[in-house]
């Protein structure tokens, strides 16, 4: 089997039937590509190399220098590889058209900086694109996009300087591993029922990414869409004040599972923030580490407006509000997690909302305010004997705490 299909093969295995590729002959996948090599200093386009060979064969283009075009792939089995040792690029240089359109199956961008153009990469409807060991910077728009039922990897690349998001998955699945996501307007958006894998791969391996100084939102999971996330590092997101997201995770009307080893700091609001949601923090059905570290942000976790969250090993630390706060009917089951030296309450219960504390204890130590505080008598909590309180400001729990 040929390195491209065999690469892709792996890279989808397990996804749960979420992702399908098409069948293909014995025949054709054992034929090894036919290769073109495209000098762009010398005025060579990478458009007129996608016309050659036979197009019922996988077809690898080699890259040297920057091509200034705009590149439709609409053969399937296509490699666009950087040459070793020159820098290989393209250019999109119509603000209007994305720089690298996808619309074929089982197609690789590997080793190759895009830059201009709308989107810098963009799959509509193409099955597993994979985008590797590229920079995708100074795009007109969103560096990487999947849209319109595509799916794909993004492996390995850095995605920058995007005065829209990063990557886009929307009505689409996409994967995103050993990437730095950085300085764009929000960094992984998950939308319109996408599905995403943040951090590791379908055959469980880790992977995380680096998401930081995006001026929004690190990630975002939203409009029914669903995410898994692990072993990522997610900091200093929300850099401008005058975008309505500023928080490490952001999911909202959508189910996120943030599985484990993540940190999440330094994010100028919630490191976690949810509304009408269904959110695990730290889950162990994947094999990772189930502690995720919430420190430094603007508050820890919030649930609002009906989200429902179970929150697992977690340690919510040193943040500059409330450590956890549940708000209007919003509830939460909390297991074995520490919730700590935060600059407001430990736990916040609000209009309605309630927690349920399960064994092993939580330790809710060193808060500024109360330990846990319930604003009015429609909140409830449960179980406050496993609660282990300490060294909280205001006290342990407040007076207007009660059981269900």
């Amino acid at each position: 089997m040929n390195s491209l299909r065999t690469d892709v093969l792996r890279a989808y295995a397990g996804l749960g039937g979420l992702l399908l590729l098409a069948p293909t002959s014995t025949a054709l996948a054992q034929e090894k590509p036919g290769v073109v090599n495209v000098d762009c200093t010398q005025g060579e386009t990478i458009s007129r190399a996608l016309t050659r060979g036979n197009e019922s064969r996988p077809l690898l283009v080699l890259v040297r220098g920057t091509c200034n075009e705009s590149v439709l792939i609409d053969r399937s089995d296509v490699t666009l590889r950087g040459e070793s040792g020159f820098d290989g690029g393209i250019a999109g240089p119509d603000p209007a058209v994305s720089t690298v359109t996808v619309t074929a199956s089982r197609v690789a961008i590997e080793a190759l900086t895009i830059t201009g153009g709308r989107n810098g990469i963009e799959a509509v409807g193409a099955a597993g694109l994979a985008v590797r060991n590229a920079t995708v910077q100074n795009t007109g728009r969103t560096g990487i996009v999947f849209i319109s039922g595509a799916s794909g990897v993004v492996d390995g690349c850095t995605i920058q300087l995007n005065p829209r998001e990063g990557v886009t998955i929307a009505g689409a699945q996409g994967i995103v591993v050993n990437s730095v996501v950085s300085q764009n307007r929000g960094g992984v958006v998950v939308i319109d029922g996408g599905s995403a894998r943040i951090g590791f791969d379908n055959l469980l391996n880790s992977a995380g990414n680096t998401i930081r100084q995006n001026a929004a939102n690190g990630i975002s999971v939203a409009g029914g869409s669903s995410a898994s996330i692990a072993m990522n590092r997610i900091s200093g997101n929300g850099t401008n004040p005058a975008e309505p997201g500023r928080s490490g995770v952001s999911v909202i009307e959508s189910t996120a599972r943030i599985a484990g080893g993540n940190t999440i700091s330094d994010n100028a609001a919630q490191g976690v923030a949810t509304r009408s949601a269904g959110v695990v923090i730290g889950d162990p059905a994947f094999g990772f580490p189930t502690v995720n570290t919430i420190t430094g942000n603007e508050g820890g976790v919030s649930g609002f407006l009906g989200t429902s969250m179970v929150i697992r090993d977690a340690v919510i630390s040193g943040n500059n509000g409330i450590g956890l706060v549940l708000s209007l009917r919003s509830n939460a089951q909390l297991i074995s997690s520490a919730i700590e030296n935060s600059r407001g309450d430990g736990v916040r219960l609000t209009l309605g909302s309630a927690l349920f504390v399960s064994p092993p204890n939580t330790s809710v130590s060193g808060n500024a305010g109360w330990g846990l505080q319930c604003t009015d008598a429609e909140s409830s909590v449960a179980n406050t004997l496993l609660l282990t309180l300490s060294g909280n400001g205001l006290g342990g729990v407040s007076p207007g705490c009660t059981g269900f």
